[in-house]
């Protein structure tokens, strides 16, 4: 993640600005369909804050699979709610959508290798990140356990080198 951005988030945060959840300072940016909340903390990292409020998780490698949610969102719909949040904050333009773990998302989504989320992993991604995941898709496309219309669609998302 940037470290300009970081330093925008913890600057919002020393003005007061943002919630005290979970030990931490959280600034909410999009409210889920469940209630779950994605923000980011004091830090600067993303964080999911339960719809209950009791738990928040860091956004890590290990716990990307976590945001799931997410993937239920149409990509401009979601990306579209992160800048008009991070706006509202007064984060720069671009840069909440910019810095959002997109990729380590759905890399951990698609390890998951279950057939719904998958398909949602998939259509999330933007054209201008297809390259970036193809090791990612090709894996997808050759998996001979998922659904044969899954690996179709994966394979059509292959970029010719």
């Amino acid at each position: 993640m940037d470290e300009t951005f970081r330093l925008h988030v913890r600057a919002i945060a020393a003005e007061g600005k943002g919630e005290p959840l979970g030990g931490r300072t959280f600034l909410p940016l999009v409210t889920l369909d469940s209630g779950a909340r994605v923000g980011i903390d004091g830090e600067g990292t993303f964080v999911l804050a339960s719809a209950e409020g009791d738990t928040i998780t860091p956004y890590s490698t290990e716990d990307a699979h976590v945001f799931h949610e997410v993937l239920e969102w149409k990509r401009d719909a979601f990306d579209d709610k992160l800048e008009e949040a991070g706006r509202a904050l007064g984060l720069p333009e671009h840069s909440a959508s910019f810095a959002f773990p997109a990729f380590g998302i759905v890399r951990a989504v698609l390890a998951k290798n279950m057939h719904y989320t998958t398909r949602l992993a998939l259509g999330w991604l933007l054209p201008s990140e297809l390259r970036q995941m193809q090791d990612d898709i090709r894996r997808v496309a050759e998996d001979r356990q998922l659904p044969t219309t899954l690996r179709d669609f994966a394979r059509r998302l292959l970029v010719s080198s």
